[in-house]
Order: C-alpha cells, then structure tokens, then sequence
C-alpha cells in the first residue's frame, strides 16, 4: 500500500527554490560587477593624481 502511494505521487515541486537560487546568484554576481566598476573609477582617480604628481616633479 505505502508502495503504491509514493509511486503515484510526482516529483516534488521545487520551482520556487530554483528561482530563489538564480535570484541569489544573480543577486551576487550584480553586487560583484558593482564593485568591480567601483574599483575601476577609484584606480582610474588614482592614475590621474600619479600622473599629475608625476607632471610636477
């Protein structure tokens, strides 16, 4: 009888848990691609003060 039952039944419904986990992924990847462009201004500043710097002397 217990047999028959989980036989009849279909795979579980795990939708919502996949989207959850691209939601996350991509959630971490944007954040990821946020600093990376973040750190891509600051070193870019960074090489115009050097260069400035670099001009005075």
């Amino acid at each position: 009888m217990l047999l028959s039952v989980l036989l009849q039944e279909g795979p579980a419904n795990t939708t919502s848990y996949m989207i959850a986990g691209y939601t996350i992924i991509f959630g971490v990847m944007l954040i990821y691609l946020i600093s990376l462009l973040i750190r891509q201004r600051n070193l870019n500043k960074d090489l115009e003060v050097l260069e400035e710097i670099q001009v005075e002397d």
